[in-house]
């Protein structure tokens, strides 16, 4: 393997574990599917797309009550659980109103833009 190739995966991996170092800010015994639902909805935004909590679900591979604590977790909070961070937006659907609809709130946007130039050269900016 070339100096070059070491040095960037080297820094590669840095950066991984400074984002992976904001989540720990929220909670040191964090699990990867709470911060893998709050990437899925951050990818959502970025994509235009909106998410409901099936498809964290299904994208994260939760059963029902664990996507709701970690959506609860990212959003508003709940009374029996740690969290409430004003990260996600939970609303119901103006075509569906049983459906909820999971966006970034700005506070959220700001968080995926600092995690999103940690990835890229490990510089958060703002």
């Amino acid at each position: 393997m070339s100096a070059n190739k070491k040095n960037a995966d080297r820094e590669a991996i840095r950066n991984f574990k400074k984002v992976l170092q904001r989540f720990n800010q929220f909670d040191p015994k964090m699990q990867v599917s709470t911060i893998l639902t709050l990437i899925e909805v951050i990818e959502a935004d970025l994509t235009g797309t909106v998410l409901s909590p099936t498809d964290i679900e299904d994208k994260v591979g939760l059963k029902p009550g664990t996507a709701t604590r970690n959506i609860y977790y990212w959003g508003d909070g709940h009374k029996q659980m740690s969290g409430s961070y004003g990260l996600v937006d939970v609303a119901l659907s103006i075509e569906d109103r049983r459906r909820r609809e999971l966006t970034l709130t700005h506070k959220g946007k700001a968080f995926a833009h600092h995690l999103i130039e940690e990835l890229k050269d490990g510089k958060a900016t703002g």
